[in-house]
């Protein structure tokens, strides 16, 4: 076993075959919906959720506590173990702060809690090249330096159907969300420390063909195996693979991944969400 454990959050959005063959502790945030508290990743699938979500009500998400993450981090810790706890934007959510708290409880455990300033595909990153490079013995400071280089050029462009969701969540301003609807602006959102806009546009078609330069722009003259690229999608499969063939499409060769996102951030974004991260790996 690796002398360097990786504890992420649910919102990372690994698969359990990626959970269990990495050794990575999962500690999953709260959906609170239709007098029901659910932790994510658990009760319902992701199509299921979005079903009733799509169904009417409005569904609240909550944090792990410091206890959750006290009881993860000494469920791994051995001696000698050291711990990199990587976590969704502290600028969207307080997960970062209750890690935090319970490292700070446990004064005898080396844990870094990071924050990945970015959520699901985007953390997803960041995890998986922890965990590998873990598996081959690295140490934390140099896990830690080659995930700083990734979050620096990591991006994660989307669009929404529509921004109600985000107002709702207080993860947007009220006038934007007023803006796009009065005007039907289809803005490009991006998540970097906090949601914000990246550019307006007028029609979804438009805002696709822009994230798909913004990528273009990124990818091109980088080394194709050092590219990390996700589509990422709220509910919306076949608009997901078709944004993943067009990628392919442009690079062949380049592996897209496609991300559901489940209900914690599917839950302040909507149903129909659709986007890219990308980030190079150094």
């Amino acid at each position: 076993m690796s002398r360097v454990r990786i504890v992420t959050d649910s919102t990372a959005y690994l698969s359990e075959r990626e959970v269990e063959e990495n050794g990575i502790i999962v500690v999953p945030l709260v959906v609170n919906f239709r007098n029901e508290s659910f932790k994510e990743g658990e009760t319902y699938t992701n199509e299921e959720f979005y079903q009733l979500l799509r169904g009417g009500g409005v569904p609240t998400t909550s944090q792990p506590s410091a206890g959750d993450f006290v009881e993860a981090y000494q469920r791994i810790a051995e001696p000698g173990a050291e711990i990199i706890s990587i976590h969704l934007s502290a600028g969207i959510s307080g997960t970062f702060n209750s890690a935090k708290t319970a490292a700070g409880m446990l004064p005898e455990l080396d844990v870094t809690v990071y924050d990945s300033l970015v959520t699901s595909s985007g953390q997803a990153f960041l995890v998986r090249e922890a965990a590998r490079m873990a598996a081959e013995g690295a140490s934390k400071d140099d896990i830690l330096t080659v995930i700083s280089v990734m979050r620096h050029h990591l991006r994660i462009l989307f669009m929404v159907d529509t921004l109600e969701y985000l107002h709702r969540g207080g993860r947007i301003g009220g006038a934007q969300a007023l803006l796009g609807t009065l005007l039907q602006i289809k803005p490009i959102l991006y998540v970097k420390g906090e949601i914000g806009v990246f550019e307006k546009v007028r029609t979804r078609p438009k805002a696709l063909a822009k994230i798909v330069d913004e990528l273009v722009n990124f990818c091109t003259e980088k080394p194709v195996e050092k590219l990390r690229v996700a589509v990422i999608h709220v509910d919306t499969p076949d608009k997901a693979r078709d944004l993943a063939a067009l990628i392919e499409e442009k690079f062949p060769g380049l592996p897209v991944q496609i991300d559901s996102v489940g209900p914690v951030i599917g839950s302040h974004v909507g149903p129909g969400t659709l986007g890219v991260a990308f980030t190079v790996v150094p």
